[in-house]
């Protein structure tokens, strides 16, 4: 007779754990390697996402114009790069403008601060109105510059690396053949969820930019251009961008109108239009969209800005798409999925 013992086997329980600590270990080392490697990922993500801009373009030209393979990626390139030299151009003509009215206002925000110092007394508040002058004037306003003309070169080294990448992606992506695809349709999958929401999003943003640029130019508010074109990047960033590109006009229209009733309506009117655009019209075009919960979102927005910064913070939504299609196919991690959706159940 056999008297060995069997040793005992691991319940589900047990394997679900182990599969949770070595998903929750990987995801830490994956962060850190994320991070280290950000100043070479950034771009290539932009650029695998911003390929599916060129794509169609290049696709458009090769079946409507006749163009060949290499003319339609050349062109399409040609005229993502044309777009980014008039993005900078209405930025440096902003910023010009800007710093040629520097001394106006900075007299307006001497009154301004004057304005608010008598008000608050009339309420008991005592402001000290010199030193809150001597602070304005001493403010650091090169330091400020050098570092946006730093931020301008790291952008424009980031750019050369970006079409680098979008070269490669996009004469790759149009040589392949859609027979050739994974059969599970998993690259189905992500390549239509990512296209709908890249889409909707530029529609959307479009729309909420060109509106807002309108709405403050008929205040005729300094850089009204320059707000609106910045409400179209920000709104690639969920919730935090639209609250951002709303406050942004905030200062220039005190400085200008003072306490007047357009300060209200610069702020007011872009709020109203963000709102009905974010939870009105997105929604609408989008569907169901990337199934993700709210908090997922936010969630994505601090984890992926911890890691990358701004660049994280757009990437975020398309990026956590990604991952829960990926995740949702994968047995052991399905229920992870479900949780980025917000389908948790506690009965289960």
């Amino acid at each position: 007779m056999n008297n060995e013992q069997v040793p005992p086997q691991p319940n589900s329980i047990d394997l679900t754990l182990i599969a949770a600590c070595l998903f929750v270990i990987a995801t830490i080392l994956l962060a850190v390697a994320l991070s280290y490697t950000r100043t070479i990922m950034i771009p290539f993500i932009l650029a695998l996402f911003l390929s599916y801009f060129i794509y169609p373009l290049v696709e458009l030209l090769k079946k409507h114009a006749k163009f060949p393979h290499w003319l339609a990626v050349l062109s399409s390139l040609s005229c993502f790069g044309l777009f980014i030299i008039a993005f900078v151009l209405v930025v440096r003509g902003s910023v010009m403008k800007l710093m040629d009215s520097f001394y106006f206002y900075e007299e307006k925000l001497y009154r301004l601060t004057e304005s608010a110092t008598t008000f608050a007394a009339r309420f008991g508040y005592s402001l000290d109105q010199q030193t809150i002058l001597n602070s304005i004037k001493e403010l650091p306003m090169f330091s400020y510059l050098q570092s946006a003309a730093g931020t301008a070169v790291t952008f424009s080294m980031n750019f050369m690396l970006i079409l680098i990448f979008l070269i490669f992606l996009v004469s790759g992506k149009t040589t392949q053949s859609p027979k050739k695809e994974n059969s599970s349709g998993l690259v189905e999958e992500i390549d239509q969820k990512i296209r709908s929401y890249i889409l909707t999003k530029v529609t959307t943003s479009f729309i909420t930019g060109f509106l807002i640029w309108i709405i403050l130019g008929m205040f005729n508010l300094e850089l009204s251009l320059m707000f609106g074109v910045l409400a179209f990047f920000l709104n690639f960033i969920p919730t935090l961008g639209s609250i951002i590109a709303t406050l942004l006009p905030l200062p220039i229209a005190l400085m200008q109108y003072e306490y007047q009733w357009k300060t209200l309506a610069v702020l007011l009117i872009p709020a109203f239009v963000q709102l009905l655009i974010g939870n009105v019209l997105e929604p609408k075009l989008l569907g169901r969209g990337l199934d993700l919960h709210p908090i997922t979102i936010l969630l994505s927005l601090m984890f992926w800005g911890l890691i990358w910064g701004l660049g994280g913070m757009f990437l975020a939504v398309p990026i956590t798409a990604v991952l829960k299609i990926i995740l949702q196919r994968i047995a052991l991690t399905k229920g992870v999925s479900e949780m980025l959706a917000g389908r948790i159940s506690l009965h289960h």
